[in-house]
């Protein structure tokens, strides 16, 4: 016979602490780890500068209408009011970030003492994992929203299926805006967890929870029309530009959006393993289980309908994360209530082992296994490349926009304008006029028919420099080659057409804040120019 099941809510305070701990320790070890800021972060920031500017909230002031090139509202606001107050966006992203990473770790040792676990290896053992998983850590630095929606997304799950407290509607509304607010996609969270929450309440005959859930749900589509309704009031459109410029929902996407999935799974097999755990949870009503495994499958879903994401470490999945450790702290817990506690312990300490190799640009499994889902299909190499790897490049590469825009602030004249396919940092740092490549700030590329070959996700429509000659653009195209001129003409005699033709030196001497003394710029003007 069975031992009974311990009632939920009685971990002890020091257990909650320890819990806590457990998930903060290797998270922070990781965060600092890889700490950076994405490009595409830059482009919320440029729109927060012109807003804190008060030209409102555009990339390119003076365009009627302008173009919501950004998907998370809130979060380019609160960039915004740093920039007025003072505070670099750079660096205020990263302590947001990380400051809602810690709100999220809080949360999870919260619920999940209270609704799914009381013994401490399944406890202590669920929150390792979710502080080994590599793409928090990434993501909780980054420079976008990821980690604070994150958090959003888990603490309404929270207040929603947990006891109703003092102002239990109030905290539901208030977390549910920030979930809507931060991202454009957000209601497709706050739909997937309050719809079956009051399905389940009505079921249960709470007439008084339920009247103030459902009047909690209908002030968030009352936020969400509003939005909506700014937006096309703004920018002439009911969906972003960033959400035009992808291939939109289609089976193409949804292939792509399979193997984001697949290749997620090969990457971190640690997190099938925690949803195989399931066959050992107990009391799947009492904790909720169900709701749970709904967001995860939501979040999927999403993925396979969007067509997933071509930044590193599975970022459209983080949402989904903290949930998949709740599931594996209900398996332990089974085990655990079973008189199994070493075995809860080391299926913990396995799934940590199969999501941790990653972090280190290493393989649970043969890389022609994941390649096989492979989803960036820039190039092979693209298409190779480690989550690691991607990692890496994505890191180097915002630095090297960074400093190209900064040269570019040196260089331009008034009036000038470039074509780029990355246009975060340099626009940020250089402040010109950019013709997007891949249309996320330019309406006529984003409005474009996908590409009929194989893409990249958010590079479905990516057109050549020569797109925008109409506009004569001052600069088509710009890159730093190391080393200096010499070096420069014995590559190109032993790599010719490599480098675009017209690229040519740019001589930035007596610039005392150039950023690469070490390198050569190459800039590419256009024929007028």
């Amino acid at each position: 016979m069975d031992p009974p099941t311990p009632p939920l809510g009685a971990a002890p305070r020091n257990l909650r602490i320890l819990t806590f701990l457990a998930a903060l320790l290797p998270l922070g070890w990781l965060a600092w780890k890889f700490a950076f800021v994405t490009d595409d972060a830059f482009i919320t920031f440029r729109y927060a500068l012109n807003w804190a500017e008060g030209l409102g909230l555009v990339y390119h002031p003076g365009d009627a209408p302008p173009v919501e090139g950004y998907s998370e509202f809130l979060w380019a606001i609160l960039m915004g009011v740093g920039i007025r107050l003072g505070v670099p966006p750079e660096g205020l992203s990263q302590v947001l970030g990380l400051t809602s990473a810690v709100l999220l770790l809080a949360g999870w040792a919260r619920y999940a003492s209270r609704s799914i676990a009381t013994g401490p290896v399944a406890l202590v053992g669920g929150a390792l994992f979710l502080g080994c998983l590599p793409p928090l850590a990434v993501w909780s630095t980054g420079g976008m929203a990821t980690m604070a929606f994150c958090a959003a997304v888990f603490w309404l799950f929270a207040l929603t299926w947990s006891k109703p407290r003092a102002r239990w509607g109030i905290k539901v509304f208030t977390v549910g805006a920030l979930v809507v607010l931060l991202r454009a996609d957000g209601a497709w969270w706050v739909a997937w967890i309050l719809g079956p929450a009051l399905g389940g309440v009505w079921a249960g005959g709470d007439k008084s929870r339920f009247k103030t859930l459902l009047s909690a749900t209908v002030a968030l589509v009352v936020v969400w029309t509003l939005h909506v309704a700014w937006r096309y009031g703004f920018y002439g459109d009911w969906l972003p530009n960033t959400a035009r410029a992808k291939v939109g929902i289609s089976m193409r996407a949804a292939e792509r959006g399979y193997n984001y999935l697949m290749h997620f799974m090969l990457v971190f097999p640690g997190v099938l393993l925690a949803f195989i755990s399931l066959g050992s949870a107990r009391c799947w009503r009492e904790r909720h289980l169900g709701p749970v495994l709904g967001v995860v499958l939501g979040t999927a879903l999403h993925v396979v309908l969007t067509g997933g994401d071509f930044m590193a470490f599975g970022r459209f999945l983080v949402p989904a994360l903290p949930f998949v450790a709740l599931l594996l702290c209900a398996g332990l817990s089974g085990l655990e209530e079973q008189g199994s506690p070493v075995a809860a312990a080391g299926y913990a300490l396995v799934c940590c082992g199969l999501v941790l190799p990653a972090a280190f640009d290493r393989d649970i499994f043969p890389a022609r296994w994941r390649t096989a889902f492979g989803f960036r299909h820039n190039t092979p190499q693209a298409l190779e490349r480690s989550e690691w790897g991607q990692w890496y490049r994505m890191r180097e590469q915002a630095n090297e926009f960074a400093d190209i825009g900064k040269a570019l602030k040196h260089l331009a004249e008034p009036g000038d304008s470039v074509v780029y396919g990355a246009v975060g940092a340099l626009g940020f740092y250089s402040g010109l006029r950019v013709y997007d490549r891949n249309g996320l700030v330019t309406r006529e590329v984003a409005l474009r028919d996908p590409l009929p070959q194989a893409t990249s996700p958010g590079h479905d429509k990516t057109v050549p420099p020569e797109f925008f000659s109409r506009y004569h653009p001052t600069i088509l195209d710009g890159v730093w080659f190391p080393g200096g001129l010499g070096a420069l003409r014995l590559y190109r005699e032993k790599n010719p057409g490599v480098l675009r033709e017209g690229l040519k030196p740019q001589d930035l001497g007596g610039w005392d804040l150039n950023p690469r003394p070490d390198q050569t710029l190459l800039l590419e003007y256009g024929e007028e120019n």
